[in-house]
């Protein structure tokens, strides 16, 4: 078309000046719509390409912003998780200042058995890390179980909620001290029953029950739970409480195993033995006037 338009001004100047303004008047005239048309082409061609550049750009921004946001979350899943287990770490290290009595080792749990999901975790340690069967494993709120099978990286724990297991427990109230057997219940898998109870024993709600030490197993002191509830038993003689535990088990990711207790083992009372020239009648007597503990009040 520019082509065209010289080639006309071209002749119309070699023709003189009034015929140039006459076939310049002509060209405007038949060509400016033409290039009024060519010209709104060419910008809209522009204008197109410029909003596909920018449909681009932003679709590469949103894409870049997007890494970015996921990025964020994870970060912030991660400080959240670092925050969680420094505070658990706090306390468990706050326990162990606080029992020095007590040598610990610190294990995670990796596993739940899933034939008893309530009453059996695997640990990441073993014999490799001084672990042996019958130790005791707890938490900064109390009694986690025992270890029962042992290999060289990991062990497996019975909890208390185990109806296989049997704790010698106490009450903590100082006016009370009953003691008993608290065992797991397979009717109330979270709620653990401390049983052998005489019927008018001195237990009421809300009492703190304790290991009694007895056994050897478990040392004396460490919180078991809190009684929530008082049941007699349909024999009319003993009664047992229900607890509510003192460690969230559905909660547990890291337990302390007690290797080494300098806690005392608490010696259950000995019938006093006859002194030459006692009568055996007297013997007897005194040994009739001792109290019979309830079956399985020992306890571990």
């Amino acid at each position: 078309m520019a082509v065209l338009t010289v080639f006309l001004l071209a002749s119309a100047v070699a023709q003189g000046k009034y015929k140039f303004n006459f076939v310049e008047r002509a060209v405007v005239t038949v060509l400016a719509p033409i290039e009024y048309v060519l010209a709104r082409l060419g910008y809209g061609f522009r204008q197109t390409s410029s909003f596909t550049g920018q449909i681009m750009t932003v679709y590469r921004d949103n894409q870049v912003l997007k890494a970015e946001n996921a990025e964020l979350r994870q970060n912030n899943v991660n400080v959240t998780e670092i925050l969680a287990e420094n505070a658990r770490l706090r306390a468990i290290l706050d326990y162990k200042k606080a029992s020095p009595q007590f040598d610990f080792v610190t294990a995670q749990v990796i596993a739940r058995d899933p034939g008893t999901w309530t009453s059996i975790i695997v640990i990441n340690r073993g014999t490799a890390d001084g672990i042996a069967k019958d130790m005791a494993v707890v938490t900064p709120q109390g009694l986690v179980g025992t270890v029962v099978n042992v290999y060289n990286n990991t062990a497996k724990v019975q909890l208390i909620l185990d109806p296989r297991s049997a704790v010698g427990c106490l009450v903590q109230r100082p006016e009370s001290r009953v003691a008993g057997i608290v065992e797991g219940s397979g009717s109330s898998p979270l709620s653990p029953h401390m049983i052998n109870i005489a019927r008018d024993a001195d237990i009421i709600k809300s009492d703190k029950i304790i290991t009694s030490g007895f056994g050897g197993i478990y040392p004396k002191g460490l919180l078991v739970g809190e009684v929530v509830d008082i049941i007699n038993d349909e024999g009319g003689l003993l009664k047992y409480a229900v607890l509510k535990p003192s460690v969230d088990f559905d909660r547990l990711e890291e337990v302390l195993i007690i290797v080494h207790s300098r806690e005392p083992v608490p010696v259950p009372q000995q019938p006093a033995q006859p002194t030459p020239g006692q009568s055996t009648q007297s013997t007897q007597s005194t040994q009739s006037t001792q109290p019979t503990p309830p079956k399985g009040a020992a306890g571990r």
